[in-house]
């Protein structure tokens, strides 16, 4: 009787404890959900999935982001693991193997006496390192120190090879037989069989943006092994999984094994939770709270996931994400996944920054535009380059700086990226496969700034040759454009110099030839008195005007002559030629501003001082809308707004530039004449000109 109501008794606080549990995790639940929804987007998660079980059923789960369901298939990369320590567990208790069993006894292949034990490798502390992988049906003996942990692939691509050996079975076929089937998992199986199946895409983080990528087999069996990454499975399934270990191992595993994987194991440095761990069998000792947490967590190229059990409140989490990103966003999630643990056994959880992800990669992209540009600086440094070689030639000192440059630093920059990269980030990223898988955008990034620096060799010695055969550059051939512009500055400064002095010469020579002329004429006019003045003026000052012209046009003539000699040196630059053949207009201008300033009044040269647009609004303005004639002031006046008007000969430019320092009337009636006999002789030129009783004249 007494022993009956021991029994009840127990039972009642059994279902107390069942009750008081349920109503925790129904309280935790909206909490987990409304914390995931609300750090997605500062995690930069594009999707993922949880469960949430106990050791009898499952609690929650959900899917978020681009993961339709929780039935879902997802790669979970290292999750893998929690699979291979099971089976191996499972063979010690059949009695097929023991833990303490040296593993060169159950396999062969090895290179050198290994004395690593199974459960070493279960424990990863066997002396394997990262980078060490099997090369086909070679197991290569440790690098490292036996005895201290090192997350190493290999040790689970060895126990693969034990389960194989010992329960004489392909790998997949044994987890399919001894594990999916009793557990009644649905979506579990190796990537040696996803070919026809629908897998979640995972994403790659390039430049801080996710990336989307086909699911794919993995594709170096030799580094990513089945029984290490291999494994395909959904949130619902690894539930299951997890269910069946706090059950105590149930019809699976016995629970001598289930107390071996809850025993402490050797110190492995920090957890994801920010505390000191232990590696146990296949998983992660830590202490959260009160709590005892064992998990095992990890990323595969565009997925990262992880499972936790907390035996002391008989919970069990899984999560799964379709993305992976080793610069910030792994550990990002990472802490996502600690917070949704704290808050299902009931501690607080920490809010995400949500620049936490962007920064670190804002970092990176500077460091890669930085090494792009400066492997482009010798490209864009090639012009001074050829011409100093052909200067000076190739020397000792400039040939080593090359070789530096061209030749050691892409060879530097090969040999040192990863070892950068693994003392920045860590995890295992000492190799450029593992660089190639989880950090693509370095990897290429890398392999185009040594490819640009490569190839300045062949550019370089190419342009070498070349500039030895031609020597040292010359005054005469091409420049550069901006010491180009400046030399024909300077030209263009001595060329005007050398106008103004000839100028000036003439000017002087034209001066005495006109007081000369003055004196004739004035011996003219006393002679003949009695005839008719105004003809007689006429023809004078038109038998003037021509000996004038003939004079000027030789002087000119002269003048041009020896410009153009002293202007050899610029006979490509046709701004120079053009302005030499302009010099004898200029010249004829300096003589008229002469003569004016001796006839004209200070109010009439004022008046004068107008340019050619304005003599033609002038006059135009004059003409009234209601007059039926053009009005002129002077016969001259009209010649020069008929020369602007139709003037279309090629050379335009020219007479607008002699007829825009015209005056007065004394000045047109010797610039309209020479005009129309130089750019019109086929029309009869020199034309007289006729002055009208009205005109405004001084003479």
């Amino acid at each position: 009787m007494q022993k009956k109501v021991l029994t009840f008794m127990l039972a009642f606080v059994l279902s107390l404890s069942f009750v008081t549990t349920a109503s925790a995790m129904g309280y935790h639940e909206s909490d987990i959900e409304k914390y995931i929804m609300g750090q997605l987007s500062n995690a930069k998660i594009p999707g993922g999935s949880v469960s949430i079980v106990t050791s009898g059923k499952e609690v929650y789960s959900a899917s978020f982001g681009d993961v339709p369901e929780t039935t879902s298939d997802l790669k979970i990369g290292s999750v893998s693991k929690v699979f291979t320590s099971l089976a191996v567990l499972q063979l010690a208790d059949s009695k097929k193997l023991k833990l303490d069993t040296s593993v060169s006894e159950l396999v062969t292949g090895f290179d050198g006496n290994s004395d690593v034990t199974v459960e070493e490798l279960l424990r990863q502390t066997s002396g394997y390192t990262a980078e060490q992988s099997i090369k086909g049906d070679r197991i290569p003996a440790p690098d490292g120190k036996k005895g201290e942990y090192k997350d190493a692939r290999i040790n689970y691509a060895i126990l693969g090879k034990i389960v194989e050996a010992v329960s004489e079975s392909d790998y997949s076929e044994y987890i399919q037989k001894k594990i999916v089937k009793p557990l009644k998992l649905e979506s579990t199986y190796t990537t040696d069989e996803m070919s026809g199946k629908d897998i979640v895409g995972g994403h790659d983080n390039i430049f801080g943006l996710p990336v989307a990528k086909r699911a794919v087999s993995n594709d170096d069996k030799e580094w990513d092994a089945v029984s290490a990454t291999g494994i395909v499975s959904d949130a619902k399934d690894m539930g299951n999984v997890l269910s069946m270990y706090l059950a105590a191992g149930g019809q699976t595993l016995s629970y001598n094994q289930i107390e071996k994987i809850y025993s402490d194991g050797v110190d492995c440095g920090k957890t994801i939770f920010g505390t000191n761990g232990t590696s146990s069998l296949g998983w992660i000792k830590t202490k959260v709270g009160k709590q005892d947490v064992y998990y095992v967590s990890g990323a595969i190229d565009g997925y990262i996931s992880a499972a936790f059990l907390v035996p002391g409140q008989d919970v069990g989490i899984a999560m799964l994400f379709d993305t992976s990103d080793v610069i910030s966003g792994n550990d990002v999630i990472s802490e996502l996944m600690s917070n949704v643990v704290c808050l299902a056994i009931g501690e607080k959880a920490r809010t995400i920054d949500s620049k936490a992800v962007m920064m670190p990669h804002i970092e990176f992209d500077v460091v890669y535009v930085i090494a792009f540009f400066a492997s482009l600086l010798p490209m864009f440094m090639m012009s001074w380059w050829y011409r100093r070689t052909r200067n000076k030639g190739i020397g000792i000192v400039k040939t080593i700086v090359d070789v530096v440059v061209h030749i050691a630093l892409p060879i530097v920059i090969y040999q040192f990226v990863p070892v950068i990269i693994e003392n920045v980030l860590g995890n295992s990223l000492g190799s450029w496969f593992m660089i190639k898988k989880f950090l693509p955008e370095c990897y290429y990034i890398t392999l185009i700034v040594d490819a640009i620096l490569l190839i300045g060799v062949p550019v370089k010695v190419i342009a070498a040759i070349v500039a030895m055969k031609k020597g040292p550059v010359d005054e005469d051939e091409e420049m550069p454009e901006d010491e180009l512009f400046e030399n024909l500055g300077d030209d263009a400064e001595k060329s005007d110099e050398d106008k103004e002095e000839k100028t000036e010469q003439i000017t002087v020579d034209d001066v005495k030839q006109q007081e000369s002329d003055e004196t004739s004429e004035k011996s003219e006019k006393n002679g003949d008195e009695n005839s008719d003045g105004s003809d007689d003026i006429a023809d004078k000052t038109n038998a003037d005007i021509s000996e004038t012209e003939q004079g000027v046009s030789d002087d000119d003539n002269a003048e041009i002559s020896g410009s153009k000699q002293d202007m050899s040196e610029l006979e490509n630059v046709t701004e120079e030629i053009a302005a030499a053949a302009e010099e004898d207009d200029d010249i004829e201008n300096v003589e008229t501003k002469n003569d004016i300033s001796e006839t004209e009044s200070p109010d009439e040269q004022a008046d004068a001082l107008k340019t050619q647009d304005e003599v033609v609004k002038e006059f135009k303005t004059r003409s009234g809308k209601n007059k039926k004639t053009e009005e002129y002031e002077s016969s001259f006046e009209r010649e020069a707004v008929k020369a602007l008007e139709t003037d279309e000969h090629e050379n335009s430019d020219d007479t607008n530039d002699e007829l825009k320092d015209i005056k007065s009337d004394s000045q047109m009636q010797t610039a309209v004449p020479k005009i129309k006999k130089r750019y019109n002789p086929q029309k009869g030129m020199p034309v007289k000109i006729v002055v009208e009783p009205d005109d405004d004249l001084d003479n």
